[in-house]
This record gives C-alpha cells, structure tokens and sequence, in this order.
C-alpha cells in the first residue's frame, strides 16, 4: 500500500467524527431548537459528505478518476465559514439570515457533488496550495474568535473549540510540503493524524457545551 493511499483512508475516520457530530448537533437540535445547533449539524455534514465524496475519488473506487479536490476543499471551506460566521452572530435574526444563506450554500454543495464527474484535475500544485489555503483561513479565523471568546469568557467550551481549529490549522499547513514534492509524501499521513485529532477535540468541546 502506498503512502498515498494510506493517507486515503486516513480521510474514512475525519468524515465520520464529522458526521458524529453533525447527527449528534441535529439530535440536541430536534429538542432545542437552538439554530447555532442547526448551522453547526448542516456545517459538519459537508464537511465530512466532502471528505467521503474525495476518499472516493482518490481511491477510484469503480475505476473512477473522478477530480474530487473541489469538491473537498467546497465542503471544508463552507463548513467551516458556516462555523466562523456563527460564532460572530450576536441575535436570533441575524442567525436565521446565516441559516437561510447557509441552506443556500448547502444547496450548491449538492450541485457540485453531482457535477463532480465533469470537473478537470487539479492543474497542478498552485492550485493544490490555493485550495489548502483557503482551509487554513478560515480555520484560522476560527481559531482567533474562539481564542478572543476564551479570554473574554473563559469557558471550557470556547477553550477546547479554539485547541481543536488550531490543531486543524496544523494539520492542513503540514500538507503544504507534499503538495510540492512527493519525497514529503509520508507528511500527508502525519497531517491526516492530526486533523483526526482536531476534529475529535471539536467532538469533545461540542459534546461538553
């Protein structure tokens, strides 16, 4: 087995802690009601629906040689976003309007995951670090508002939510080397074990709050 396919599969536990907590958010929501709830269940579906959609492709299950980086780096970017943009919400209007554009976006996704079969490769490794970087971003902008929300309140909840998006930025800037050089291959695999970390950290903080 290759470094690369090792990697793959390394994806199959990211999409699933991602899809535990999405169904986990949509539980508590089905008796809350909370919005912040629905964003974040809707928010980490993508995330983990992209990363399944681009283990498949990687992995040319069916003898498919489907380009599925966009289709990843869509539902990484947008869940995350979601997530950012929620913590920033200060009222219950302003939540229903990000729900509403969210559902939106969400609806999009969809549309790029059936289209997925006519996207081209990827064009080469610029792309590669513009798409990474856009998830390091937004990750970032994360990790910041919930750093400033731990001093302004310090809470556990924002404390472990602000370790597990820095975990993340970590995990997504160890991929940068691979990206031009295949001799750094085996760091694909390493940042794959700590995106898994981070998003169990996000498991936690979200089931603790």
């Amino acid at each position: 087995m290759t470094v690369s396919q090792i990697a793959n599969l390394m994806s199959i536990p990211i999409a699933v802690v991602c899809l535990s907590i999405s169904i986990r958010a949509f539980y508590v929501y089905h008796f809350s009601r909370s919005d912040m709830l629905f964003v974040l269940g809707l928010a980490m579906a993508s995330i983990g629906i992209g990363t399944f959609t681009g283990t498949i492709g990687d992995a040319h299950i069916g003898g498919n040689h489907f380009a599925t980086d966009w289709t990843r780096s869509f539902g990484a970017c947008s869940g995350g976003l979601f997530i950012f943009l929620s913590s920033l919400m200060k009222s219950h209007q302003q939540m229903l309007y990000l729900r509403r554009w969210q559902i939106g976006v969400t609806g999009i996704f969809l549309v790029v995951i059936l289209l997925t079969p006519l996207f081209p490769p990827v064009p080469g490794p610029p792309v590669s670090l513009a798409l990474n970087a856009c998830r390091m971003i937004i990750y970032t902008c994360a990790f910041v508002r919930y750093a400033m929300l731990y001093g302004a309140k310090m809470t556990r909840f924002s404390l472990i939510l602000g370790i597990g998006f820095f975990v993340l930025v970590i995990g997504y800037s160890l991929n940068i080397p691979g990206i031009f050089s295949s001799s750094f291959a085996f760091l694909t695999i390493i940042a794959a074990s700590v995106r898994i970390v981070a998003y169990l950290t996000l498991l936690g903080g979200y089931s603790v709050h």
